[in-house]
């Protein structure tokens, strides 16, 4: 009875530890929730309406430095954040001042909508950037 007690420990102990990779996890659909910080997110749809631009506006929140930066489609912008839980503020953000035809539109739509924001919310590997309950702006995971 002692020896299959140990066996089974033994099997117990190199099941926990056998962690799958993230392919086989991706191809079995199981995903894991990104990391708010230090992620690239690529802008995926503004004011619930989809952003399809070539080069997409995206964001990255640095955890060390607490900095946001980012690309508006033409522009890059930046500022610094607070984050407690879920909420969010964006502070001090600016931007570089080029003239692009084909973005401007989307882009000035994502500069006003970020002054909005006072929370985030994450759902696998998606970010939201909410006023109050309301989805502002939706984010996917980039490289």
């Amino acid at each position: 009875m002692k020896k299959y007690i140990s066996y089974i420990l033994t099997l117990g102990v190199l099941a926990a530890a056998c962690k799958p990779s993230d392919r086989i996890n991706q191809v079995v659909g199981v995903t894991k929730t990104a990391s708010f910080v230090d992620t690239r997110w690529a802008l995926i749809e503004l004011e619930e309406k989809p952003v399809d631009l070539e080069n997409k506006p995206y964001l990255v929140f640095a955890a060390k430095s607490m900095v946001v930066s980012g690309f508006g489609g033409c522009n890059q912008l930046g500022g610094s954040y607070e984050s407690s839980g879920q909420k969010l503020k964006l502070n001090n953000m600016a931007a570089t001042h080029r003239y692009c035809h084909d973005s401007m539109e989307v882009e000035t739509a994502f500069f006003q909508s970020l002054q909005k924001i006072n929370q985030y919310k994450i759902e696998g590997h998606e970010l939201m950037l909410l006023q109050d309950d309301k989805v502002i702006a939706r984010f996917r995971v980039t490289n």
